[in-house]
């Protein structure tokens, strides 16, 4: 299972809380341009990011997070000549 960041619900939270992008940056210590990467879903954050994230919406990290359940690899089929 892989874990991502919610860009939705991290945009949802932000505002609900009253914080800009520039506000939460601050707060949570990012790069103000990477927020809004997030924000937009261009850009996955990693672990120590969502969890700061989290920590400046004082919201648990789950809140923001989207668990992705990957799809196991077909098995390779023979192809008989």
């Amino acid at each position: 299972m892989r874990v991502m960041l919610n860009a939705a619900a991290l945009t949802a939270i932000r505002e609900k809380d009253g914080q800009s992008q520039a506000e939460l940056a601050r707060n949570a210590g990012v790069d103000p341009t990477n927020l809004n990467k997030y924000e937009s879903g261009k850009k996955n954050a990693g672990a120590v990011v969502r969890k700061r994230l989290a920590v400046a919406l004082n919201v648990r990290l789950s809140a923001i997070e989207a668990q992705l359940i990957e799809a196991p690899e077909p098995p390779a089929e023979d192809i008989a000549a």
